[in-house]
């Protein structure tokens, strides 16, 4: 059994600076990552179409994602559900996502905690509101921690497509697209219900990540597209701003919800993934074999832009005259 000193089983600080994709603590000879996400107002559209098999998948893919982003390996989750009433089939549904995000991250789910707070959780069904959170642990092994200090500009950024919306933006998804459509009805741009493209899991990036590790790829930085989009590749340690010049072109949903919401473009990609989902920095030098690896795993990945010198840590995109700084884009 490891014994730990009291200054090191209480009060341990992160290893990497506040607002990273997670906290790495070190705990005797290990450090630990630790990062907690949710699943957020994708959960309404779930309650709305009664269907809650793939939100346990989008609750572990938020959680080993952000892992993966500080070089940590995702070893184990805890998750919590609140109910405003206790419907055996929604649990089961929501266990039987959790149980296959799980596999796919190759992480156990050691535990959790069910709660019933009716007077406490409201959602779009009387009855069926719910909230589902889970907590993440992995371990980051000596060497292997990614705070982005290693970016140097030139530096190759290195798209790797999503899976649709995955978590993210759904409050101006629903505004969007719920008046237009049916949530069972077959949208032809999309190839899809609505629901079946609103309810795609979050893509699970770890097998992929582990390919670029078992092939000895340098990575430099990972960032998770989540929640302020193609910004989050701007929480780097190293003074150095992005130039992204060649991004793949938005999948449909994202484009319905920029027409029938009349959302400017800033705005879009300021809260969207738009099509990537986990954005990788390596050296110039690593690119194509880079790219090669990711593609073998059966995902589409693009390069996208590079690093350039710059302090204030800004994110361009030139053909859409776009600069982001801080957590939004404005016309350059």
């Amino acid at each position: 059994m490891l014994e730990l000193a009291p200054t090191q089983a209480f009060g341990a600080p992160s290893e990497v600076g506040v607002g990273h994709f997670a906290a790495v603590v070190r705990i005797g000879p290990l450090r630990i990552a630790l990062t907690t996400d949710g699943v957020g107002t994708k959960l309404l559209v779930a309650q709305l179409a009664d269907r809650y098999d793939t939100i346990g998948i989008d609750c572990v893919g938020m959680n080993v994602n952000d892992l993966l982003c500080v070089g940590a390996r995702p070893m184990s989750m805890l998750d919590y559900i609140a109910v405003e009433s206790a419907d055996p089939e929604i649990f089961a549904q929501i266990g039987r996502g959790l149980a296959e995000g799980a596999r796919q991250a190759g992480v156990s789910i050691v535990g959790g905690e069910t709660a019933l707070i009716r007077e406490m959780v409201k959602g779009a069904v009387p009855g069926r509101a719910l909230d589902l959170v889970g907590m993440a642990i992995g371990v980051v092994e000596e060497g292997e921690l990614l705070d982005g200090s290693a970016v140097r500009p030139g530096d190759c950024v290195i798209g790797v497509a999503s899976n649709g919306l995955h978590s993210n933006g759904y409050s101006l998804a629903r505004r969007a697209l719920l008046d237009r459509f049916r949530l069972d009805e077959h949208v032809a741009e999309l190839g899809s219900t609505l629901a079946d493209e609103l309810l795609r899991p979050t893509t699970i990036y770890v097998p992929h990540v582990q390919a670029l590790r078992d092939e000895g790829v340098r990575i430099h930085a990972i960032a998770h597209i989540t929640g302020d989009g193609l910004l989050n590749i701007r929480r780097v340690e190293a003074p150095v701003g992005f130039e992204l010049v060649d991004l793949p072109e938005p999948p449909a949903v994202f484009q319905l919800i920029e027409r029938f919401g009349e959302v400017d473009r800033s705005e879009m990609r300021a809260v969207f993934n738009m099509g990537i989902g986990l954005a990788v920095t390596v050296p110039e030098s690593e690119r194509e074999r880079a790219l090669k690896v990711l593609r073998a795993t059966g995902v589409q990945a693009w390069p996208i832009g590079h690093a350039v010198a710059d302090p204030q840590r800004r994110v361009r995109i030139p053909a859409e005259g776009l600069v982001g700084n801080s957590r939004h884009f404005a016309k350059s």
